[in-house]
């Protein structure tokens, strides 16, 4: 489970304020339970939360509650975990694992259905980056480009 929690914190660029994923994964198992970890660092990615301490926050309001309680769906759980090494894709909650921890402020008991992982082959999972990549836009040297900034150098000057 350690090398999990490292593998996403690194994937993921989480800030983690000059510790080192190996720290950060080592102290949060000795306070947190691991499976709670493990769906604390989806919740803060489904949050938009790329912080450590982002993570931490929602571990403790789960202790606080006593369970923890998260937003994402099974698909985005997935969708986190596909690109992850194979051996590490074992660790994902089965739709009976998610019931048990679920929240009591969920309205709807209504059962999740099963949906089976997207197949992914060898030759994909070796050529996949396991972390997202930065857009970088490419120059536009086109004539289009070319008489705009003209026009807009006219207009400066």
């Amino acid at each position: 489970m350690e090398q999990l929690i490292e593998v996403l914190i690194e994937n993921y660029g989480f800030e983690l304020d000059g510790e080192t994923p190996q720290a950060i994964a080592v102290r949060w198992l000795e306070d947190y339970e691991a499976s709670w970890i493990r769906l604390a660092l989806i919740e803060a990615l489904y949050l938009g939360r790329y912080k450590a301490i982002s993570v931490e926050q929602i571990l403790n309001l789960w202790c606080r509650r006593g369970q923890p309680k998260f937003h994402f769906t099974h698909e985005f759980e997935q969708l986190i975990c596909r690109r992850l090494p194979k051996s590490l894709r074992d660790f994902s909650l089965t739709v009976e694992d998610r019931r048990k921890i679920s929240s009591p402020a969920s309205k709807s008991p209504e059962p999740e259905p099963e949906l089976e992982p997207e197949a992914v082959t060898e030759e994909e999972e070796e050529t996949e980056p396991l972390s997202i990549n930065r857009f970088t836009p490419l120059l536009d040297r086109s004539q289009v480009y070319s008489k705009l900034k003209a026009v807009a150098n006219s207009e400066v000057n």
